[in-house]
């Protein structure tokens, strides 16, 4: 009789099973938790209609799960199985007794592959099922949803498990595998990651951060990412007139076919694991790398990862606090690298060997490592790709916001869309571009001095993810006078259509209607009194002041104490303060209702036009005055009480630092 060869073992696989019991068990233990957990609420509530009342309303939690918790739970779930079907390959007896059994390595991998897979799959079958049958009692099962939310279980399931086990075989104990497990799945948004924090130190106004580039290759951050729900509702206006939120009228999981990607990666992977364990020697147990070819790439991928985060620690500790510049010297931080780099090299070269005696003829492997270390920094500091020097074309520009602080703790931020406005701006960049071997300074001889921040942000045609760059860079009043680029920020702080969007955009936008509904002027100081005084200000008063403000910006009056210093700045701006009151509607139905927002603006002798508007129209007089801060301290030698910080919040609303309009919604405090 001839005989065959089988390429699953039923012993085996029932074995693997019973013996891990524990594992799957308590996993579907836990699971099960959910759907009884929402059957009690449900039957708590007065019955199952009150909380959930159409199947679709359960397929959106199932899509939910499937974007926000599978990922995460089969990456941790996976590696737990992993080890429970593998964990025999790293003791050495233990694989000189499976390899003895009358079972091919054919056999062995597939029924070891096919049981851990079963244990990650019991699980999320017993939780499966528990959540149909409490959605067919209580509102019945959405065929289509139900078959999605399968398939994507089964293919992260299939990709997630797969990928352990290939990393199984790459290495020989299970303290290795736990890092090398984590390490591939997250390496490239630690890579990039760290790349881009070294770029941020070097280039002037770049601050990179984590943007994603080769997301795809950390499964677990780009399935919670990527994938989405999208539900839409069909709106349901009552008799008495409220909108109530709507029926689930569909709900669709979006870049689904990602999860099928990523499945047909997982038999990619899992050919990948079939290979190595087809020459993988049993007295490889117990090593941290168990592929020979793999360990010089382990060896210098781990100076390398030291070199990176290594050195940019050492460069913090021992050279940050000596520098002169904003941003980091190259040759300091190439040494700080290369001495990362060495000791990486020799941790895991004693990790390899699992000795201490890794010194004697290991020079030539040190040298490799701290020239590699180098060339990589002075290659980042140099800027192949221009990032430091990029300036986007006015054509490419849809619209972009705009920060900058002033000397006196006021500032502005506006958002435009002119193309005057837009144009201004990026010669205010290239000026200061320009002048970067002046303005990236750290420290000034000069006493006084302060740093000023410019925050730009482009959004370009047809993208919604901005480009950014921030600046700070320091000034003082004969900085102004010398430095191009300081001068075009206290024209652009003076600009009409800045200022504009700065003041009113917020209140004026092309997506709601505004009303001016009225005001409130305080700290006027009374001479008899005094003290200070507040008047509530009508709609039609308000609307002169508002018309009053609009020409001081044309004027350029707005804007012009940003740069001021302080003993000029306490003879121009003014205590007393303005506040206009608006009423809100949206048009495009983002809140429903009115909605209420205040702004408020601190007033200089340089706002003549609204100024004059407060004393023809009798809000200000000889009882009722604006007094500079450098008066109120002549008079009363001291702030009053409540004046001290002229620039706090008030209790609610939006504020207006001085000449700055920055608006904060009323809800938001």
């Amino acid at each position: 009789m001839r005989s065959k060869t089988s390429y699953f073992n039923p012993a085996l696989y029932k074995k693997n099973l019973t013996r891990f019991w524990p594992l799957w068990g308590g996993a579907s233990v836990l699971g099960a938790l959910a759907p009884l957990a929402l059957l009690t609420v449900m039957l708590q509530s007065g019955g199952f209609g009150r909380r959930i009342s159409t199947p679709l309303e359960f397929t959106l939690g199932y899509y939910s799960v499937v974007t926000w918790f599978l990922p995460a739970l089969s990456l941790v779930y996976a590696a737990l199985c992993a080890l429970a079907a593998w964990g025999w390959l790293y003791n050495p007896r233990s694989a000189g007794m499976y390899h003895s059994l009358p079972i091919t390595r054919k056999g062995l991998f597939a029924t070891n592959f096919l049981s851990g897979l079963s244990m990650m799959l019991i699980p999320y079958a017993v939780t499966g099922a528990l959540s149909v049958l409490v959605s067919a009692a209580a509102a019945g099962v959405d065929p289509a949803g139900l078959l999605v939310t399968i398939l994507c279980v089964l293919g992260e399931s299939l990709f997630f498990f797969a990928s352990a086990t290939l990393v199984v075989f790459i290495t020989g104990n299970p303290f290795a595998f736990a890092a090398f497990y984590f390490i591939f799945h997250f390496l490239a948004a630690g890579a990039e990651w760290l790349a881009a924090r070294l770029m941020s130190m070097f280039y002037f106004g770049v601050d990179r951060a984590y943007e994603g580039v080769l997301e795809f290759l950390s499964p677990v951050m780009f399935l919670t990412r990527k994938p989405s729900v999208d539900a839409s509702y069909r709106q349901i206006v009552t008799p008495d007139g409220w909108i109530d939120n709507g029926v689930l009228e569909s709900v669709t999981l979006v870049n689904g076919w990602y999860i099928a990607v990523y499945a047909l990666a997982g038999l990619a992977l899992l050919g990948c694991a079939w290979a190595l364990y087809r020459r993988r020697r049993s007295e490889s147990a117990g090593d941290v790398v168990a592929v020979g070819w793999m360990k010089p790439v382990f060896r210098y991928g781990v100076a390398l990862c030291a070199a990176f985060t290594g050195g940019m620690v050492l460069y913090s500790i021992f050279c940050e606090g000596f520098q002169t510049r904003t941003t980091a010297g190259a040759a300091p931080m190439a040494a700080c690298m290369a001495a990362a780099g060495v000791l990486g090299y020799y941790i895991a070269s004693m990790l390899l060997s699992k000795s201490l005696r890794v010194f004697r003829g290991s020079w030539k492997g040190a040298l490799a490592t701290v020239l590699a270390s180098a060339a990589l920094c002075f290659a980042v500091a140099a800027d192949p790709f221009g990032l430091e020097a990029w300036v986007p074309r006015a054509e490419e520009v849809q619209s972009l916001l705009f920060y900058t602080s002033g000397l006196n703790g006021n500032s502005l931020h506006s958002e435009l869309t002119d193309p005057a406005a837009i144009q201004e701006v990026l010669e205010a960049h290239r000026a200061i571009l320009a002048e970067r071997d002046t303005l990236d300074r750290q420290r000034l001889p000069e006493k006084g001095y302060r740093h000023v921040w410019i925050i730009l942000e482009y959004f370009r045609d047809g993208e919604d993810e901005s480009a950014g760059r921030s600046y700070s860079i320091p000034c003082t009043p004969a900085l102004i006078e010398q430095s191009e680029a300081l001068r075009k920020l206290a024209a652009l702080a003076v600009s009409p259509a800045v200022q504009e969007a700065n003041i009113f955009s917020s209140v004026y936008g092309p997506d709601q209607t505004s009303r001016l509904t009225g005001g409130y002027l305080s700290r006027l100081y009374n001479p008899q009194t005094g003290e200070s005084d507040s008047l509530d200000l009508t709609a039609e008063q308000a609307k002169v002041l508002e018309g009053a403000i609009r020409r001081d910006i044309q004027a350029g009056h707005f804007g012009k104490t940003m740069f001021l210093p302080d003993e000029d700045y306490d003879r121009a701006a003014y205590c007393g303060q303005l506040e206009l009151y608006y009423s809100l509607t949206s048009l495009t139905g983002r809140w429903t209702g009115p909605r209420s927002v205040s702004v408020y603006l601190d007033l200089s002798v340089y706002s003549t036009e609204t100024v004059k508007a407060l004393e023809s129209l009798g809000l200000t007089d000889e009882t009722h005055r604006l007094l500079t801060c450098a008066e109120r301290d002549a008079v009363e030698g001291r702030l009053p009480a409540g004046l001290e910080n002229p620039y706090s919040f008030p209790a609610a609303g939006s504020i207006v630092y001085p000449e700055a309009a920055y608006v904060y919604p009323g809800e938001s405090f």
